[in-house]
């Protein structure tokens, strides 16, 4: 069952000092990861997916727009984010 704000493809991202990768499939686990786990909670790439996340909670905006701000404030801090096919398993990082 597709739950709204779930994503077709999921990330995974690799926040610093982790061995493994976050997988994050929908807004609501962006929103947590962007909330609770974020190495740098300032800027506007950031406050642009946290304010992202709550449209798409909201039913605003359609939720790749959320995946798509995740995907940018990671850029914007240099976090690896890679994209992961639903049901596939985490791949190592080399």
């Amino acid at each position: 069952m597709v739950v709204p704000g779930d994503w077709m493809y999921g990330l995974e991202v690799w926040l610093p000092g982790q061995a493994h990768p976050v997988d994050v499939k929908s807004t609501n686990e962006a929103s947590a990861l962007l909330a609770e786990r974020w190495p740098v909670t300032f800027g506007p790439a950031f406050e642009y997916a946290l304010a992202t996340c709550a449209a798409v909670t909201e039913g605003q905006l359609p939720a790749e727009e959320a995946r798509q701000a995740l995907v940018e404030a990671a850029i914007a801090v240099g976090i690896v984010c890679t994209q992961r096919v639903q049901g596939a398993p985490a791949a190592p990082r080399l």
